[in-house]
């Protein structure tokens, strides 16, 4: 048995050529969309099954602005937590008895939490997210 060691070699780079694209365009798929305006800065873009969410700012986290991925409502309001007593794990924003909290604590507790009146009426894993505080 004759082995042609060109076209083993040839077979080789286009089979590692064929998954580094695969890899790269499943990269990219994942990539959480920022909610953020052009002139902020995106500390935390998250996306649960249901939402998208992002923690926006200048030279601090300032905005939590909230996307319902079903009906493409968003809402848009200044944080009451901003992340700067916990290392940037915790932010929350409140609208009238709606308190919005979002959880990047590690890699295991990250989560969207509704609550109204101060119970929970909505708690949701985050599936992907960008954290500009490390990658989680």
């Amino acid at each position: 048995m004759q082995i042609n060691f060109k076209r083993a070699a040839q077979l080789l780079i286009a089979g590692i050529c064929s998954l580094s694209l695969m890899n790269t365009q499943t990269a990219q798929a994942r990539e959480v969309q920022s909610l953020c305006r052009s002139n902020e800065s995106t500390f935390v873009g998250a996306e649960t099954r249901n939402f998208l969410v992002s923690i926006c700012g200048s030279e601090t986290p300032l905005t939590y602005v909230g996307l319902d991925k079903k009906t493409r409502k968003t809402i848009r309001l200044p944080l009451t937590v901003d992340g700067g007593q916990n290392r940037g794990r915790y932010f929350e924003a409140v609208n009238g008895e709606y308190t919005y909290g979002v959880t990047v604590v590690s890699r295991t507790n990250k989560n969207l939490t509704v609550r109204r009146n101060n119970r929970v009426i909505l708690r949701e894993p985050i599936i992907r997210n960008i954290y500009a505080g490390g990658a989680y």
